[in-house]
């Protein structure tokens, strides 16, 4: 009958707005969980080096390259000492 269709169409309204809502939970959830992961790592803390310390360049110029001649060179550059400050 038409009133039965009228509550599917409800209810089934109701399905996706749930579902878009447990969607979009689940992404905060996660999200806080990578950001609690970050605030947690390295990344955010200041590096010092000091003299004879062996360091590596990074280089971050090569990560997002389209161009398939620089996709095999070397991202970390030679170890290399610190001579000054």
């Amino acid at each position: 009958t038409g009133g039965d269709v009228d509550r599917h169409m409800a209810y089934a309204g109701q399905q996706q707005l749930d579902a878009y809502a447990h969607t979009v939970e689940h992404a905060a959830e996660r999200e806080a969980a990578f950001n609690a992961r970050i605030d947690g790592s390295r990344t955010k803390t200041l590096v010092t080096f000091h003299i004879n310390d062996l360091v590596q360049v990074y280089r971050s110029d090569l990560d997002y390259t389209f161009r398939t001649n620089r996709k095999f060179l070397p991202k970390w550059g030679a170890v290399r000492r610190v001579v000054t400050r």
